[in-house]
């Protein structure tokens, strides 16, 4: 439903003498617990840093040292040399079950494998004297591989399909440096889906939502776009490094809809099946169980036609989402689900502007704005035409309530106001107080429990 389509929550009239002193200390009691909840949102477990719970329990790890030196052999006599160069447009085409075998100087030891992959390759196998592992059973485009009790040497092996290889980092024991991307498959359920339509929207347009709610919270973030790029090979890697920055560890899904341009709706729909399309954000909003969806301008910001698809495609699939009836066979596989809160980029009604100036513990104090413009900068081939912004149709802290199984937020500014957000495991919690203000715990709500 509409997010302005609320119940009326009064009680009734009459109470005994008891009944009101009842009520008094138990309104006096939720205020006082608002007010402290108000002056420190980091007071609860559930809103404290992940930084500051991490430090808690993960013991310190000496650094991992990259090894330096590494021999290449590649079976049919190319050279390996571009694959240690740092460099991921230089890259080395493995052929069905081609291998390639690493050795470490003498005296070093390789804990780990650090590939970067042109394209999301089928599973391959590493082995060493330790034995063998089976990777690349998620598609990752960063994957690191670890070489548990260490191996002198390692061999790899290409999928039966073959596979572009652009880089190899080799590590030794120890922490890994931040810029290694561990990634973890796509969560289970999320509190948070975003649905950006290009690699570099999701700052861009919804700027300190990831390093806030992911970063710094902790909250299941997870990020599908519409669009992909394997058109223009580097912009995948971009995406990538931009979402690890800004706190993301779980993968993304890649839409399966190549990135055209277009400046208006209907010619948007000339370009792709809507209906395919409607269906692959069903999909999302079954396989997800979202609490919370973040979709584009219904304008597509500065008219981008695709951006208008995306989310006009979007709010179809909210609407059929929960009927069972709508994707039968997405039904059965994922169940149905009818998102509990949707909000819009730029969009009018309920609208709120989301604080991204707060310093961030996860990120040593920088800002979830200034998170979005150092994870915008990953993308090296937009930064010349676009940026992160406070103003205009692209100010990213702009955001509506489009749609709300629970009426319009109380307090705003809040994604999560009213949710609370799935366990571990994916299960859902029962609702926690609100930690902003006092205004739910009115005389009428308090009242309607007698």
């Amino acid at each position: 439903m509409k997010a302005d389509e609320r119940k009326d929550s009064s009680g009734g009239d009459g109470r005994s003498g008891l009944g009101r002193a009842v009520f008094c200390l138990i309104f006096c009691g939720a205020f006082f617990v608002a007010q402290a909840l108000q002056a420190s949102p980091a007071a609860g477990l559930a809103d404290r840093p992940v930084s500051e719970l991490a430090a808690q329990t993960a013991p310190e790890l000496a650094p991992a040292r990259q090894v330096e030196g590494l021999s290449l052999v590649f079976a049919d006599g190319q050279s390996a040399g571009r694959l240690l160069d740092g460099n991921a447009s230089t890259k080395l085409t493995l052929a069905a079950g081609a291998t390639l075998r690493l050795t470490a100087p003498a005296g070093q030891a390789m804990a780990g494998l650090y590939l970067i992959w042109d394209r999301p390759v089928e599973p391959w196998r590493l082995t060493t004297e330790s034995g063998r592992q089976i990777w690349g059973n998620h598609g990752y485009l960063h994957e690191y591989a670890e070489i548990p009790g260490g191996a002198a040497w390692a061999e790899i092996q290409a999928p039966a399909a073959g596979g572009v290889l652009c880089d190899i980092y080799a590590f030794g024991a120890g922490s890994l440096p931040d810029w290694v991307q561990v990634w973890r498959p796509p969560h289970r359920r999320a509190d948070i889906l975003l649905l950006p339509t290009h690699s570099d929207d999701e700052h861009l347009f919804f700027g300190g939502t990831m390093p806030y709610y992911a970063g710094e919270l902790g909250r299941k973030v997870q990020v599908a776009y519409l669009t992909h790029h394997w058109a223009e090979p580097y912009r995948p890697h971009e995406l990538l490094n931009g979402l690890w920055t800004v706190g993301i560890r779980h993968y993304p899904v890649i839409g399966e809809f190549p990135d055209y341009y277009s400046d208006s709706l209907a010619h948007a729909r000339t370009l792709y099946d809507r209906e395919r399309m409607v269906e692959y954000q069903i999909g999302l909003l079954r396989r997800f169980r979202p609490l919370v969806v973040i979709g584009h301008d219904i304008n597509g910001e500065y008219g981008h036609g695709v951006h208008r698809l995306n989310t006009d495609t979007l709010r179809q699939a909210l609407e059929m989402s929960g009927d069972p009836a709508a994707a039968p066979d997405l039904a059965r596989r994922y169940g149905v689900w009818d998102v509990p809160k949707t909000y819009l980029h730029l969009y009018p009604e309920n609208n709120m502007l989301m604080d991204w100036d707060r310093p961030l513990a996860r990120f040593d104090g920088a800002t979830a704005f200034e998170m979005a413009e150092k994870g915008f900068a990953c993308h090296v081939s937009q930064g010349r035409w676009f940026s992160v912004r406070r103003a205009g149709v692209h100010d990213c802290r702009s955001f509506g309530l489009y749609r709300s199984d629970r009426g319009p937020d109380l307090n705003g500014g809040d994604f999560m106001e009213g949710l609370a957000p799935y366990a571990d495991g994916g299960t859902v919690r029962s609702v926690t107080l609100p930690r902003y203000g006092s205004t739910r715990y009115g005389l009428d709500m308090v009242w309607s429990i007698f």
